[in-house]
């Protein structure tokens, strides 16, 4: 709930899920009635500070405990010395000789490796830890060169390392340069900018132990799983951001294994002393305490949702029982006058009439018996007149608010989504997908900056058809052509407003255009390292471009399904797989086997299997020869590297093959499933009992 961008969603569930178990008991009479609708919630925390409060509001018991299973030691390392928390006890490490190391890296993460145990190192962007990786490739290959002892255990690893490298080639991204030199010594950077496939094959390997080292962002710290013995952290920053104490724990929070260490470390590195008191003070840092994060524009999406969802019907309801099921009407009560029946604090009620009023206005519900109008004033706040709704006012979705809520999408985010979509059913381009493709990617490709010179040129090279779609979406010529000389002042012709937000409009709309195009190069089968090039974006992002651009499609087909409009929803129901997929529509169909990407569904097509059941049947030997031809095999590859890459083949075959005959298998069982239940209806209504597998 801490974080920024996805914690009021499940404060926001949580609610929704609170009031559907009241709802439920309203409905119950019997004590074994009210049982089966009671409601469990499970919440653990390791970090939050005011847990009692999040305790009180969910109704629920406190259980803590303060025992760590396995011990951790915090330390700060200043160029090659480690100072302990106490600052007491100094403890020598080989001074940094090296001028590509001069913080001491090298030598931490050695020590550990040379003992068979694991180590996150933590920087503090993801080129730190391309290039922290590169440099532990290079430089802790040599030093366990000299100790025989762990370089024979390291060695025993190398063709577990040489097939990772084969597997890597295989993902339909191709192997990073970076990843197939480093890989081989057992280091690999983790960060955002790797796929999906990169990722999983990367951590599968570190928690085997053919990986001994990861260089990571603070993502990893917020979600995997992946402990170490060893856990350096290697900055006092977190991009451009202070390291604060919530990342902090979460990053020595991976130190320890349990069931593999008897104890774990974690070392902070400081440029200076100063630096270490300010590591020392983070390590007794109080935590911000948990706040809602459903404020004024979030609450409105709250008000909208519960009332879509039936949970709420009148204007006393919002007022009185949603507003006690907020985390905001515990947070805003003082703790010392605390009580569950207390009067509603006046911000939180002020804020809940706003939320109707913008809600309203926006025509997303309807409200009977209300106030008299809707008036703008002049700070830009919508404000009731006439009055407040009456308590007895009821309240109702339109067509337009259960599309919003159906969606997922935000309020303002839906409502400019509907504006795009009314603009463009007046006049569609489909001459091409790049249209329908522009609509179904999401407002949040703006942060995808391009570069604008690389960004003039491609447009220049567009095709009649594909400027007919700039044109009708408004990009400019003269735009691109200012933005790549540099120009970053207001823009040509009158400005209703400040300038500044006029450029910022005018900038996201291009960005989006050219995240659209990127996504048109990969739903055209292109390869995702080729469209990284010409793009000049990494491999991991586009991939979660495609991955969020497929999840808008559907989110966008939902809105256009409430507002009934069909065809547009049929559109998007089609484009969504090759978004997902980034295949043409031949190849889906075998897309929905688990390990076959675009390129493998088309080298499959090229051997003649076009149906999953023909893949499911066919000898894994076919299967291989198809994939042999995406090998990426260097004409003076060894022995153990052509093995290895055989050897990636045939697991990837195999998968596939096992994969397909699943499909096939679940297929089956559903079209028994469909045919029984079918079967039930019928003799439901004719009074027979039928025989089992049969329709009479």
């Amino acid at each position: 709930m801490l974080e920024e961008h996805r914690g009021y969603l499940l404060e926001l569930i949580l609610v929704k899920a609170r009031l559907s178990a009241d709802m439920a008991k309203a409905l119950k009479h019997t004590e074994a009635m009210l049982n089966s609708a009671a409601l469990q919630i499970i919440g653990m925390s390791a970090t939050l500070p005011n847990v009692q409060l999040l305790a009180d509001w969910l109704g629920a018991r406190l259980y803590v405990s303060n025992d760590r299973p396995v011990p951790l030691s915090l330390s700060v390392a200043v160029k090659g010395q480690v100072l302990h928390q106490n600052r007491g006890i100094q403890a020598a490490r080989p001074e940094a000789k090296n001028s590509r190391d001069p913080d001491g890296l090298v030598p931490l993460v050695s020590e550990c490796v040379s003992m068979q145990q694991s180590v996150l190192v933590f920087c503090a962007t993801k080129d730190w830890c391309e290039k922290a990786a590169a440099l532990l490739a290079d430089e802790m290959h040599f030093q366990l060169e000299e100790n025989s002892g762990p370089a024979i255990a390291w060695q025993q690893s190398q063709d577990k390392r040489l097939q990772l490298v084969e597997e890597l080639k295989q993902t339909h991204s191709g192997l990073c340069p970076v990843l197939a030199k480093t890989v081989l010594r057992g280091v690999a950077y983790h960060h955002a900018g790797l796929t999906t496939d990169e990722r999983s094959l990367l951590e599968a390997a570190y928690r085997k132990g053919i990986l001994r080292c990861l260089c990571a962002t603070s993502t990893l710290a917020a979600g995997v799983n992946l402990p170490a013995r060893r856990v350096i952290i290697r900055s006092m920053k977190v991009g451009r951001d202070p390291l604060d104490a919530v990342r902090f724990r979460q990053m020595a929070g991976r130190a320890g294994r349990v069931g593999f260490d008897t104890e774990g470390e974690c070392i902070v590195m400081a440029k200076s002393l100063k630096e270490a008191d300010e590591a020392h003070a983070l390590f007794a840092a109080q935590l911000q305490p948990l706040r809602s994060a459903l404020g004024k524009e979030r609450l409105v999406r709250a008000v909208l949702e519960v009332v879509s969802l039936g949970l709420i019907r009148t204007v006393e309801e919002i007022e009185v029982h949603f507003a006690r099921r907020l985390f905001r009407f515990y947070e805003e009560q003082s703790p010392s006058s605390f009580c569950s029946e207390c009067v509603v604090p006046s911000t939180l009620l002020q804020d809940l009439r706003s939320a109707l009023c913008s809600l309203k206005a926006q025509r997303l519900i309807e409200v009977d018996d209300g106030f008299v109008g809707i008036r703008q004033s002049s700070s830009g706040n919508l404000q009731c007149e006439g009055g407040p709704f009456a308590p007895q006012a009821t309240i109702r979705s339109t067509p337009l608010g259960n599309g919003v809520v159906h969606s997922a999408l935000r309020p303002e985010e839906a409502l400019s989504v509907f504006a795009d979509l009314q603009t463009a059913r007046k006049c569609l381009c489909l001459d091409n997908d790049l249209h329908l493709i522009f609509l179904a990617t999401p407002a949040t490709a703006a942060t995808m900056e391009p570069d604008w010179g690389r960004y003039l040129s491609y447009y220049e090279r567009l095709q009649p058809r594909d400027r007919a779609v700039s044109d009708a979406v408004g990009v400019s010529h003269h735009f691109l052509l200012k933005q790549s000389m540099g120009h970053r002042g207001p823009l040509p012709g009158p400005s209703s407003g400040d300038w500044r937000q006029e450029r910022e409009r005018v900038t996201a709309l291009h960005r989006r255009f050219w995240a659209a195009l990127a996504l048109r190069e990969l739903a055209a089968e292109s390869s995702p390292a080729r469209v990284a090039r010409a793009f000049a974006a990494s491999r991991g992002s586009l991939q979660a471009l495609q991955g969020l651009a497929a999840t808008y499609c559907g989110m966008v087909r939902q809105l256009c399904e409430r507002v009934h409009w069909h065809d547009m929803a049929a559109l998007f129901d089609c484009l969504m797989p090759r978004l997902s997929f980034g295949a043409a529509a031949e190849a889906l169909p075998l897309c929905r086997i688990p390990g076959v990407h675009s390129a493998r569904a088309r080298a499959l097509l090229q051997v003649g299997l076009s149906k999953v059941e023909e893949v499911a049947q066919s000898p894994i030997s076919m299967i291989e020869s198809a994939l042999k031809k995406l090998c990426q095999l260097d004409s003076g590859a060894g022995g153990a590297q052509q093995e290895a890459c055989l050897q990636a083949v045939h697991q990837a075959a195999a998968r596939i093959l096992h994969g397909a005959q699943q499909h096939v298998n679940a297929e089956l069982q559903r079209m028994q499933d469909e045919t029984q239940e079918a079967r039930a209806r019928f003799c439901r209504k004719h009074g027979r009992p039928g025989r089992p597998g049969s329709l009479t």
